[in-house]
């Protein structure tokens, strides 16, 4: 089972700046613009909108014996880093995953009343180490930015990105595409590896030895994860089937509830690996 996460020694184990020449990602999902902007309101440091209700921003509080272990969803410029994130379909997914993982674990998860995330932008970015990354056409990180999600990754930090819907762009999608560029931008020397069913992010709470995947199993580039490895361990997970589809309900193709099972299994996985690393 996974150990209590300290975000006190998360912050120990800083490292330098990485040196890699950064350039924004202007090319992901050009051709399918997404409205970014969600009315925000200062007095309680939420977002608001028709569609996407209250989306609180997480302020952590440092204790010397480490936090609740918060699902907490990165906000990033470019893209609609706020997909499934309230009730739309079902159930609002992080919501949703939140509650599985504290009932089927021994993970101390902070549960809230709506869901919550943190921006790239926030001073207190690196006392996450999980943070979760969706949307559909892609990412436009600054130079800047970028150079701090990398900072962030280098310290040990942990990215779990999903991409919502495959099948665009000819069954290929944007947000693959889109991080890998985004990756090799900030380390050059570093590649996404496809990961074999064998590798312990599929057994560290459940054994999957068949990938069942999200709420949609495209074939043929929508059927296995990639994985960016740093100093021998996962630090950025790429799920192209969409898990967070399936934690807020909806209908699974073409495996029905026991694949919407594996997908909350595997979600709890790869929190489990995150946290024990």
């Amino acid at each position: 089972m996974a150990r209590r996460y300290s975000r006190r020694s998360f912050f120990k184990n800083a490292a330098g700046l990485t040196t890699a020449t950064l350039l924004v990602d202007r090319t992901a999902g050009s051709a399918h613009a997404y409205r970014t902007y969600l009315p925000f309101d200062p007095e309680t440091d939420t977002h608001h909108g028709y569609r996407y209700g209250t989306i609180q921003h997480h302020r952590p509080e440092f204790e010397p014996t480490g936090e609740k272990f918060v699902p907490v969803r990165l906000k990033y410029p470019g893209g609609d880093w706020y997909t499934n994130i309230v009730d739309y379909y079902r159930w609002p997914s992080d919501l949703k995953f939140s509650q599985v993982l504290n009932d089927a674990t021994s993970i101390d998860v902070a549960l809230y009343e709506h869901p919550q995330y943190v921006s790239v932008d926030d001073e207190d970015l690196f006392a996450y180490p999980y943070l979760l990354v969706t949307g559909h056409v892609g990412v436009g990180f600054s130079e800047a930015q970028a150079r701090k999600l990398g900072e962030y990754l280098e310290r040990g930090g942990f990215l779990h990105v999903e991409d919502c819907d495959i099948r665009l762009n000819r069954g290929r999608g944007f947000m693959r595409s889109a991080i890998h560029r985004l990756m090799k931008q900030i380390f050059p020397d570093k590649k996404f590896e496809r990961i074999d069913l064998s590798h312990p992010i599929y057994h560290t709470l459940y054994d999957h030895n068949e990938y069942l995947g999200g709420d949609k199993l495209v074939y043929p580039y929508g059927t296995y994860d990639d994985a960016l490895i740093l100093d021998d361990r996962v630090a950025v997970y790429f799920c192209p089937s969409d898990l967070n589809c399936a934690w807020e309900g909806r209908p699974c193709y073409p495996g029905g509830e026991e694949q919407r099972q594996w997908a909350f299994e595997q979600g709890m996985n790869v929190v489990a690996y995150a946290l024990s690393r």
